[in-house]
């Protein structure tokens, strides 16, 4: 599922901001036009949220398959947009909780929750926040930043629609986003078949004599967005595919 751009209300002016982020260690703060030019998907972490006992999120790590490496997540819902992201094959960096925007003059400030980064070189700022919890502090928010990533020729997105059956089917296909369960031999199989729809059941039985594990094959081919399904909808053996 790609990633939706948020709108920016058709009032918003870009008002000058300046940038703060953490590059190994050291700490920067630009005017928002210097630095269209920084790696953001390699910067450290510019805020840590305070812990306490019985705390409600949960925050931790995900190993994200397409950059090979661990990326902080602030809760599960954040988790949760992390595998949506991690299904993108084109993502070569992503990097959580990248920067401080300041609108000074504003007297304001927000620090988005992931900077990804594309095969194409392309940057996308990211905010996650399910749809109920946005408020019009919020919205005026992330229009603010939508206006600023348009400046600066980033993508902006807010993911804020991701239902609990995509999340119960993130979660359980996640376990197959790893190298091992994905062959050259079902990519050529996969291929030969686009436009072709079946089940679950009957893919498995098609790659039989390809792979060892076929119907691992296949949730990795869903995870990767080979076979191609509603991610909204209950995952089970009957459920269609399309190749792609």
């Amino acid at each position: 599922m790609k990633l939706t751009q948020w709108q920016a209300r058709s009032t918003t002016e870009v008002p000058r901001a300046q940038i703060e982020f953490v590059r190994g260690g050291r700490a920067a703060r630009l005017d928002a036009l210097d630095v269209v030019n920084v790696p953001f998907e390699t910067v450290d972490r510019v805020r840590v949220p305070a812990s306490w006992k019985h705390k409600q999120s949960y925050e931790g790590f995900y190993w994200a398959a397409t950059i090979g490496a661990h990326v902080w997540f602030e809760s599960l819902y954040e988790r949760a947009a992390l595998m949506r992201i991690d299904r993108d094959g084109d993502v070569v960096g992503i990097a959580a909780q990248p920067m401080w925007i300041h609108w000074s003059h504003l007297g304001s400030k927000h620090a988005p929750d992931f900077f990804v980064r594309y095969r194409d070189e392309r940057g996308m700022l990211i905010d996650v926040k399910p749809e109920p919890n946005i408020g019009e502090e919020d919205a005026a928010t992330f229009s603010l930043t939508s206006a600023l990533c348009a400046q600066l020729g980033w993508g902006y997105a807010v993911i804020s629609d991701i239902s609990a059956q995509e999340h119960r089917n993130l979660r359980f296909l996640s376990g197959y986003r790893y190298p091992r369960w994905r062959t050259d031999r079902v990519d050529v199989r996969l291929h030969e078949r686009v436009g072709d729809r079946h089940s679950l059941t009957d893919w498995a039985e098609l790659l039989d004599r390809v792979c060892e594990q076929p119907l691992g094959a296949v949730y990795s081919a869903l995870w990767w967005g080979r076979l191609d399904f509603d991610v909204r909808t209950s995952l089970s053996l009957a459920a269609g595919a399309t190749a792609v």
